[in-house]
């Protein structure tokens, strides 16, 4: 202990007689390690960090899969919820889930909230309490749905102020009266996907009575997935094994509703996995990315201290000639490397605070956990470690070469300094190309997202989104249909001419449409299948397409091109024959060398008078990305919005003027016709395109920070070795000089044995982007992972970076002076 508080006292005398070179350490230290403490931040809080439950292990995501029918998804049936529940043998407790828009009225003014409805076992299931009042109880259970919501603590602020009195008080939800039982902790969040936020109010009931089918069909598959907690002595491969032989019990026990050609199965999946998605080998990418930047800056610091040890080794040859061994040099040396690191990781710790606000700042909304990211225990030990690794890292090879017998040599030659040996310079020449390898992988990452993002932007959408502003309207859905005050069809009707009618009046409105079905690049779309009369289709083949009710205006308003036939007309009401649209990916994937005009087609979806509706096809308009600019086209199916109105609307309005200054109103012009109706989600049309790309724009730029940065390191890198190598060798240059040579040559001599190291680390990276890049194919669009452009272009740009690097240390050993030279020792 004596010993090391000595070493650590000498390391900060050291640090002191060369303030600069310590300020320049430790703050590259403090923003690579700063820099990865931030990082790993969001890392752990999305990936590493466990849902906060109890026994997170045990929590999976149910998915059905019809793979005869090419679904992942295919939703639930309430029988097959009874069924996984009661007698499966796999689980304690399984929830169906299903997000929904509500209209939450009886208070001050009308509001739209993401609900959920769940079983009456959800909350015990995630062992969840109330923190005010109490959450459902199995004598909660009614057949339909209960007259009881649970809400969470942001609605209990939004809407009662934050009132311990909100317990007992009535809210209207699409027109029913619930009473509000319970107000969640501040930190609860439903464990799976939302419609587009968090979940502010769950419901709960036994899904047997109105408004759901009655008696319960095996084939409706209401709810979108469930949650499940498998039983404690079974572990994910066993339960799964167990579901797979409850599966084919029920396909035999009912035939007609499984199908052998469905192939019915059931999935299941850790619950985080179901949440984080592929957001993982996006955030993955980002810690490797700027860990592969800390550990350059470390082969930089590195050259600095062994350069620096140069004029130490006088010092330690005396040190040794004393009797210090090996060992207590190295020991000496990496104590006061230790010091820089553990400097370095104090400032990086109070950079990361800061760091992580701007991160937040950037971060894609849509990321999983977002609310949970922060410098937790984890991220402090990550720092510690990080500081431990790099201080070895950096300080290894100074420690080695300091504690080397040959020092003792200098004081026996009488010299100042003995110079490198071959194994030292080698280990520098292995850190530029280190170096260089590192940052052509990170730069090559980066240009191949800088061309993919690029690709995205020019891709058509098939609609012309500037100008454009969209405004959400969710019309009651009361679960008694006899109190549904837009219960038919010619009253739905009636509110959407009359909402067309007020917004087209406003001033600087140029056109307005409205649809349900399909919410550009929101993915809120309705995917159905259908038939096309007189083609039978063979088993396991699926015949569907994004399905749209839409307005006459819909195509003239978005932008969307007639290719063929026509539009729809006002004379497409309600008592109009039936005719559809269809775009040009479905009429070449539906009816490939045929002409789909006049064709009929038929769904089965259930208007008014029930049963399947045949449609005839009227027209062709050009193709439609409706998902996402970076997703493939898919097939659409358009029909009138006056014959199939919906109580989930789009209002699309295309106006002149500053498309910002529409949102009042066109709030107001809808509100103007139902007062009682919220209108939420007006946003411009490139406002929604802009967020999402916002996931693959976050990537791409801070990977191109990292890259940029790495490139800058091993450029500085590069410069600092060869202006070292030119130290180490201005005996040599004076005498070549004094026997003749040239200035230009010795410039060639020194940028030839640089760029040998750099184009040996750029081949090296070559190699390594090869096998790297490779992993990131799915974050690429309309670009080859081993694209040859941005190979060739971006290892240009390393070479001519390394080529100006050596520059400057060559131009300086062309000026030496070969008298002076000779003089040197």
């Amino acid at each position: 202990m004596n010993d090391l508080l000595q070493d650590v006292r000498y390391a900060f005398r050291q640090l002191r007689k060369t303030p600069g070179f310590a300020i320049v350490v430790v703050l590259t230290l403090a923003l690579g390690i700063g820099a990865n403490t931030s990082i790993f931040s969001v890392v752990s809080a999305v990936l590493l960090r466990p849902l906060p439950y109890s026994h997170p292990d045990k929590l999976v995501a149910v998915k059905d899969e019809i793979p005869g029918a090419n679904l992942k998804d295919a939703g639930m049936s309430e029988p097959e919820w009874e069924d996984l529940q009661n007698r499966s043998g796999v689980f304690d407790e399984v929830s169906p889930t299903w997000p929904i828009d509500a209209n939450v009225t009886g208070r001050e003014k009308p509001q739209r909230v993401e609900g959920l409805a769940v079983g009456l076992n959800y909350f015990e299931m995630l062992s969840t309490k109330a923190a005010l009042g109490r959450v459902f109880l199995p004598s909660d259970y009614r057949a339909g749905l209960t007259e009881a919501a649970v809400i969470s603590d942001s609605l209990w602020k939004r809407m009662f102020g934050g009132d311990p009195n909100a317990i007992g008080q009535a809210v209207r939800l699409d027109g029913d009266l619930y009473t509000v039982i319970g107000v969640l902790p501040p930190d609860f969040r439903h464990p799976g996907p939302t419609l587009q936020q968090n979940v502010d109010i769950w419901i709960s009931g036994g899904f047997v009575a109105d408004p759901f089918p009655k008696p319960p069909r095996r084939n409706a598959r209401l709810f979108p997935g469930a949650i499940a907690r498998i039983k404690p002595d079974l572990t994910l491969t066993q339960a799964q094994a167990q579901i797979d032989t409850f599966v084919q019990h029920l396909q035999q026990e009912y035939p007609n509703d499984y199908p052998a050609s469905a192939r019915w199965n059931v999935r299941l999946l850790p619950l985080q996995q179901e949440l984080v998605g592929n957001t993982g080998r996006m955030l993955l990418l980002l810690l490797a990315s700027v860990g592969a930047v800390l550990i350059i800056a470390c082969a930089n610091i590195a050259s600095l201290l062994l350069a620096r040890s140069s004029s130490r080794q006088g010092e330690i040859a005396i040190r040794q000639a004393l009797g210090a061994n090996a060992a207590r040099l190295i020991r000496q040396t990496l104590t006061e490397s230790l010091v820089l690191s553990f400097l370095g990781g104090a400032c990086a710790l109070a950079l990361s605070f800061a760091l992580k606000q701007v991160l937040l700042r950037f971060l894609p909304a849509s990321l999983p956990r977002l609310s949970e990211v922060t410098l937790d225990w984890r991220a402090l030990v990550f720092a510690f470690a990080a500081s431990i690794v790099t201080g070895l890292l950096f300080g290894m090879a100074p420690a080695l070469q300091l504690s080397s017998p040959r020092m003792i040599l200098s004081l026996r030659q009488g010299t100042r300094s003995v110079g490198m040996a071959m194994g030292q310079h080698r280990f520098l020449s292995a850190l530029v190309m280190t170096e260089f390898a590192l940052s052509l992988v990170l730069v090559v990452g980066a240009g191949l997202l800088l061309r993919s993002f690029w690709n995205v932007l020019k891709a058509d959408p098939g609609m012309d989104p500037t100008h454009m502003v969209m405004a959400r309207v969710w019309l009651p859905v009361p679960n008694d249909p006899k109190q549904d005050p837009y219960g038919s069809t010619e009253k739905k009707a009636a509110f959407i001419r009359e909402v067309l009618r007020r917004t087209e009046a406003i001033p600087g409105v140029e056109r307005a449409a409205m649809g349900f079905g399909q919410t550009p690049f929101l993915k809120r779309r309705t995917t159905v299948p259908f038939q096309i009369e007189g083609r039978a289709q063979s088993p396991g083949e699926r015949v569907s397409a994004e399905f749209s009710a839409i307005s006459p205006e819909f195509f003239r308003t978005l932008g969307i091109p007639m290719l063929r036939g026509r539009a729809f007309t006002d004379s497409d009401n309600e008592n109009g024959a039936k005719v559809a649209v269809v775009d040009q990916t479905t009429a070449e994937l539906y009816f490939p060398g045929q002409d789909p005009m006049n064709q009929r087609v038929t769904f089965n979806i259930a208007p008014p008078n029930g049963g399947p509706v045949t449609f005839v096809i009227a027209g062709v308009v050009g193709r439609l990305r409706s998902e996402g600019l970076d997703q493939p086209y898919s097939p659409h199916v358009f029909v009138p919005i006056m014959q199939f109105p919906n109580n989930a609307l789009d209002v699309y309005i295309r106006t002149a003027a500053s498309a910002d200054a529409m949102e009042d109103p066109v709030r107001q012009a809808i509100q103007s016709v139902d007062p009682t109706l919220p209108v939420f989600g007006v946003r411009t049309l490139e406002s929604i395109v802009s967020d999402s790309l916002a996931s693959r724009r976050f990537t791409m730029q801070l990977l191109g920070v990292f890259a940029g940065g790495a490139l800058l390191l091993a450029a500085i890198g590069i410069y600092g070795v060869m202006a070292f190598f030119v130290g180490q060798r201005v005996r040599e240059i004076g005498i070549r000089m004094a026997l003749g040579a040239l200035p230009g040559d010795m410039r060639k001599l020194v940028v030839a044995q640089g760029m040998k190291l750099a184009v040996t680390g750029v081949t090296a990276g070559i190699v390594i982007s090869l096998a790297v890049t490779r992993l990131m194919a799915t974050l690429l669009f309309g670009i080859n992972a081993y694209d040859p452009l941005t190979l060739i272009g971006i290892t240009a740009l390393l070479i001519s970076v390394a080529l100006l690097a050596n520059f400057i240390p060559a131009s300086r050993a062309a000026k030496i002076d070969p008298m002076v030279a000779l003089r040197y020792e």
